[in-house]
């Protein structure tokens, strides 16, 4: 018997069997099922209504927010606060405003729903206007003359109110102009964000009027058939209707709730927020009725998508019920005959088939019959071939390290591969049976529908899509989405097949790119083969004074002075036979042309980019006016001061010397009035005579003291290796007779071998630390300790004593001219010594500094930079 036969017997018994069984449930099946399925479907229908509704509307909020954090109009908040134009690009707030006028009518010219953009003062006041065109004229900005004071409109309080960051959304309601409702009709929702400007304070707003005709008429043409739609507010006014002249009452002189129109509607739907039932009315006996609300705003009350469809299921019922249970009665009978008849044949090779198929969705070997004759046989041998290919072509897939994802026609997931489950964080068993949108891209990131549409219409393509999506952790990831029609032999489309690839590094990459250019010091002019500017930054903006849009497509002479455009080109030339990595400062003069004609100098680094299409070349350019200046301001400063201390030196060399003739006069005469006339005049002519004397050499002590430190400053010479141990050496021999009068004790510790210094400076810099540190003596006979210890890159000496020291506070005077901490009479000196030390020091490149407490001693301290072994 062939199978043919074999399947026709178990048909029939099948079928009578299938008679029986229906006779006793198609009453439960209709009334107690279907009707309930009915309204189930109806709610999904009314969710998904709801869920375009605030898909909608979030794409609103979004090009809000982005119009809101948008630079022209940080920029345009601190030029208005500051009244000066910002100091990155020069411009003032009529040219930021100008720029942000632009930017609204850019988004109005591409969005036909949208019937304004504004931003409007904390005081209630706009300050730019942008109109959508009427007539099909394009969106305008208003002038100044036709702004509004909006203070009395609530949105305005309610907005400023509001917390940074946050957008409040408006109540839907008939569009008014100067008061008055706008005809024809238009539905509208306002969105504003606050602005706050860079200290914290609240600036004012940015709003967005949108015309929701479309997106209510886009809801209309998605109801199903035979099925009515209501939308209604938070006050449970119609926003839309099956009779349009119903809709919004509140503002057109007749207000009409849901609840008093549809008092059997309102009492089914109660309190809930969402859900389903079917009821009986006046015109229909079975009606099937279905809510969901849709919040758009955290600050309204949600609105309420409600949808009804007549059933008339029964009416048909109970003759059904009749006609299948006495059908059931006469093939039950038959039926057990059949069965027992076909049972024997036809079960052994179909549970070999059922078991074969159960080893391959479990991934077992498979062992069919493909030995048998018969259509038994072909059906194993082709199963078993396709079962081969399957397996194949799963390995592929699961193998791929891009996520890919099947759907059916209906958009939801039926296949879902490793990888998906990587880039999505969604499992396999939680991903199908679900809407692809809901489970891979944010709200309206991503219409299933569309690609359907796309893929079924003139031509068949489909449009690739890149969405961002939260990962657990809290970053985005931004993923490029290429889907592709799977199409059944005949041609028609059985679902969609989505390859889904992680760009976000790439996509990183390119904006850290972009960034860098934009907002590089340098102005970047990138041009082709041809001398043609492709591409420019902010800075090339900046220091040309023309806008990008004046330079990309130009030839790049157009930034050059006439005089360098017969060299450059052929300097282009040349260049392009061997581009190379070119630096800035080739210490050739470069200068560009502004705009304005004015010649400035500039600084130019090339860098070849080759790509695909041919070599083009990145310009990096400086403008170096303001070097250019300041160079030229140094050197006259420097000159200047030069010239002064020679002048300075000059003076004080010949004040010093035309001082000291006439004061060895003095001296000089006044000592022999002392040796003379001592004892011969009266006591008190012997006193002035000895203050005459004293004030003298004084004078001569100062003086020299003086010299000293201005050939300090005027004989620099370059610094060589020396031994300092051998400096110190014959600076305590020098002074071997005043250490020898005060019974000093002199140490030294470790000293280096050699610094980098002046031999003969550095002498007197010991000297005067030994000599301070022996007139200041304390009771107890001077002990003074000099050592050295490496310090980082230099060397750190210190010169220790036991005198009598001074307080903290006047560690820093001590350094200064003329400065003494004693009194004159009892301790010698000019008060340059230790000043003297100071311009040494500092002339070697070190520092100096003095730690001392009274009664304690001192310690001073100060750095030489070591020699350099390798060079020396």
């Amino acid at each position: 018997m062939t199978i043919t036969t074999q399947l026709l017997i178990a048909m029939v018994g099948l079928v009578l069997v299938a008679s029986a069984s229906v006779g006793f449930s198609v009453y439960w099946t209709v009334e107690r099922a279907i009707l309930p399925l009915v309204a189930q479907r109806l709610e999904g229908d009314a969710r998904r209504l709801a869920n375009q509704l605030i898909s909608k509307t979030g794409t609103y909020q979004a090009d809000l927010k982005a119009q809101a954090i948008s630079q022209p109009l940080a920029k345009f908040v601190e030029t208005m606060r500051s009244g000066s134009p910002d100091r990155a690009y020069g411009w003032t707030m009529a040219e930021w405003k100008y720029a942000i006028e632009q930017q609204f009518i850019t988004e109005l010219a591409v969005k036909p729903d949208y019937l304004q953009l504004r931003v409007i003062g904390a005081d209630g006041r706009e300050l730019i206007r942008v109109d959508k065109g009427e007539a099909g004229l394009p969106p305008s900005a208003v002038p100044a003359a036709g702004l509004q004071d909006k203070s009395h409109r609530p949105y305005i309080p309610a907005t400023l109110s509001t917390e940074s960051g946050s957008i409040y959304v408006s109540a839907i309601d008939l569009n008014r102009e100067f008061g008055a409702v706008e005809e024809p009709f238009v539905p509208t929702v306002r969105f504003a964000m606050p602005i706050d400007a860079a200290d914290g304070s609240r600036f004012g707003l940015v709003i967005l009027n949108v015309d929701m005709r479309e997106s209510f008429d886009a809801l209309r043409r998605a109801v199903p058939p035979a099925s009515d739609l209501y939308i209604i507010n938070g006050e449970g006014d119609y926003l839309v209707h099956p009779d349009r002249s119903l809709e919004f009452g509140f503002d057109r002189g007749e207000r009409i709730l849901f609840s008093q129109d549809q008092p059997n509607l309102a009492a089914a739907i109660g309190e809930e927020a969402s859900g389903s039932t079917t009821m009986e009315t006046d015109e229909t006996p079975f009606l099937a009725l279905a809510w969901v609300e849709a919040e758009v705003s955290r600050n309204l009350p949600p609105l309420s998508i409600i949808m009804t469809r007549p059933l008339q299921l029964s009416v048909v019922a109970p003759q059904v019920r009749e006609t299948a249970g006495l059908v059931a009665l006469i093939a039950a009978a038959l039926a057990s005959i059949a069965v027992a008849l076909a049972a024997r044949a036809i079960v052994r090779p179909i549970v070999a088939m059922t078991a074969g198929v159960a080893d391959a969705s479990a991934g077992r070997p498979v062992n069919l019959p493909t030995d048998r004759g018969g259509e038994i046989g072909v059906l194993a041998r082709a199963l078993t071939d396709y079962i081969e290919r399957e397996r194949f072509d799963t390995a592929i897939v699961n193998s791929s390290n891009d996520a890919i994802l099947t759907t059916d026609r209906d958009g939801i997931i039926v296949r879902w591969n490793p990888a998906a489950t990587l880039l999505f964080e969604v499992a396999e068993a939680n991903a199908a049976g679900r809407k692809v949108e809901d489970v891979i891209a944010p709200p309206g990131a991503v219409e299933v529908e569309s690609w359907f549409k796309s893929a079924t219409g003139p031509g068949g393509t489909l449009g690739a899509v890149e969405i961002s999506r939260e990962r657990r952790d809290g970053s985005l990831s931004d993923i490029a989405l290429r889907p592709s029609p799977v199409r059944a032999p005949d041609g028609s489309i059985l679902g969609l097949s989505i390859i889904a690839r992680d760009v976000t590094a790439s996509r990183e990459a390119q904006e850290m790119f972009r960034l860098s250019v934009e907002y590089s010091p340098a102005g970047n002019v990138l041009v082709d083969a041809s001398g043609t500017i492709i591409l420019v930054n902010a800075q090339t903006e900046a220091v040309f004074g023309y806008p990008r849009d004046e330079l990309i497509g130009q030839p790049v002479d157009k930034l050059l002075p006439p005089a360098a455009l017969g060299q450059h080109a052929t300097f282009m030339a040349d260049y392009l036979k061997s581009p190379s990595r070119r630096a800035m400062g080739n210490e050739r003069d470069v200068f560009g042309r502004r705009k304005t004609g004015e010649i400035v100098p500039i600084e130019v680094g090339l860098t070849p980019v080759p790509t695909r299409n041919g070599m083009l070349v990145l310009a990096a350019i400086v403008d170096q006016s303001a070097a250019r200046k300041a160079q030229r301001d140094l050197k006259a400063r420097s000159d200047e001061l030069e010239r002064s201390n020679k002048d300075l030196m000059q003076f004080a060399y010949v004040a010093s010397h035309d001082l000291q003739e006439p004061l060895r006069m003095v001296a000089s005469f006044t000592q022999l009035l002392a040796d003379r006339y001592q004892g011969q005049l009266d006591e008190r002519a012997d006193k002035y005579i000895h203050f005459a004397v004293d004030g003298a050499k004084r004078m001569q002590s100062l003086i020299n003291d003086l010299l000293d430190y201005s050939r300090v400053g005027a004989t620099a010479r370059e610094l060589e290796p020396v031994d300092i141990a051998d400096i110190w050496t014959r600076v305590v021999r020098v002074s071997a007779k005043t250490i020898q009068s005060t019974e000093a004790v002199i140490e030294t510790g470790d000293l280096p071998d050699r610094v980098l210094g002046d031999s003969e400076h550095l002498s007197r810099l010991l000297q005067n630390l030994l000599s301070n540190a022996l007139k200041f003596r304390s009771e107890a006979p001077p002990h003074v300790t000099f050592g050295a210890e490496r310090t980082g890159e230099t060397w750190t000496f210190t010169m220790t004593d036991n005198g009598i020291g001074f307080e903290a506070r006047d560690g820093t005077r001590v350094f200064e001219m003329f400065q003494r901490l004693n009194d004159r009479g009892r301790y010698e000196g000019t008060g340059l010594g230790l000043a003297i030390a100071k311009r040494i020091v500092d002339q070697h490149g070190g520092r100096i500094w003095v730690d001392s407490k009274p009664g304690h001693g001192s310690a001073f301290h100060f750095t030489l930079s070591p020699v350099d072994e390798t060079s020396a």
